[in-house]
C-alpha cells in the first residue's frame, strides 16, 4: 500500500444554518487516506458520511480546516478549479445511477468528457466510453437506454462513466443500496477489481456490513467524528 496521502483532512468541521438554528455535521475530523487504498464508511443516518462524501468529492467546502486533495486544498480553491478538479481526478458513483434516460448506455458515458476533458476528440471519446463499457461486461449493450437495463446493469454504466475518465479516486455512494444480493455482489467485483488493475483509491459509503467488509480499512462517522473499526484480515 502506498503511503503518499491521496486525502489529508486537517481540523474539518461543517455547519449548516437550518431553520434559524447551526447543524453541526462534521467535527474537527482529521483524517488521512493513502493512495491506492479501499476505504469503507458507515455511520447512523445522519452521522456524516453524505457531508465527508461531499468534501472529498469537492463537492462543498467546510467551514473549518482543511482539505487536500493530491498537494491541493478544496477549502480555498475557486468554483472553476473545483469544477476542473472533480472532472480530472473524482469518479462518482451513486446508490440511483444517475442515468440520462434519453441517452444509450454509451452516450451515458460519454457524458464523462464534458467541460475540461471536451479536448477529446469525438473518435477518441467514443472508443474510450465502448473500451469503459466492454470492461464492465456491457460490450453488447451499448445502445441500450437505461429503461432496457436492469439496476445492476446501470449501475455497470454508472461505473462505466466514473472510470472513463482515468480518475484518481472513486467514491461510491451506498453503490449496491438498491440492488438485490446478486447483484450487489458482482458490482463490488467490478469495483475491486478496478481498484487494484488501476491503483485508484476508492472510498464507499456504505450501510452494508458486507460491503464494508471488503474494504482495506473502515471508519465510524457519528455524530460528525471519524474513528477507525477493525479491518478484515
Amino acid at each position: 500500500m502506498a503511503s503518499r496521502p491521496v486525502y489529508r483532512l486537517t481540523n474539518v468541521s461543517k455547519t449548516y444554518e437550518q431553520k434559524n438554528r447551526t447543524v453541526t455535521a462534521l467535527t474537527d475530523v482529521d483524517l488521512v487516506i493513502p493512495a491506492g487504498q479501499l476505504v469503507a464508511i458507515q455511520g447512523p443516518t445522519g452521522g456524516g458520511k453524505s457531508t465527508l462524501l461531499q468534501m472529498l468529492g469537492a463537492l462543498d467546502r467546510p467551514s473549518a480546516g482543511s482539505v487536500d486533495l493530491a498537494g491541493r486544498d478544496v477549502a480555498t480553491l475557486g468554483d472553476r478549479a473545483l469544477t476542473d478538479l472533480r472532472a480530472t481526478e473524482i469518479g462518482f458513483v451513486f446508490q440511483g445511477f444517475n442515468l440520462i434516460p434519453t441517452l444509450t448506455a454509451l452516450e451515458n458515458v460519454e457524458t464523462a468528457f464534458a467541460g475540461s476533458l471536451a479536448k477529446q476528440s469525438r473518435q477518441e471519446v467514443r472508443r474510450r466510453a465502448t473500451d469503459a463499457l466492454q470492461e464492465v461486461g456491457l460490450g453488447e449493450r451499448l445502445d441500450h437506454l437505461p429503461a432496457e437495463l436492469s439496476g445492476g446493469q446501470q449501475q455497470r454504466v454508472a461505473i462505466a462513466r466514473a472510470l472513463v475518465k482515468d480518475p484518481r479516486v472513486l467514491l461510491a455512494d451506498e453503490p449496491t443500496g438498491a440492488l438485490d444480493e446478486g447483484t450487489r455482489d458482482e458490482i463490488m467485483a467490478i469495483i475491486e477489481r478496478q481498484w487494484r488493475d488501476r491503483g485508484l483509491t476508492v472510498v464507499i459509503v456504505t450501510h452494508d456490513s458486507w460491503v464494508a467488509g471488503r474494504a482495506e480499512r473502515r471508519l465510524l462517522l457519528q455524530q460528525g467524528q471519524v474513528r477507525e473499526l477493525p479491518s478484515r484480515p
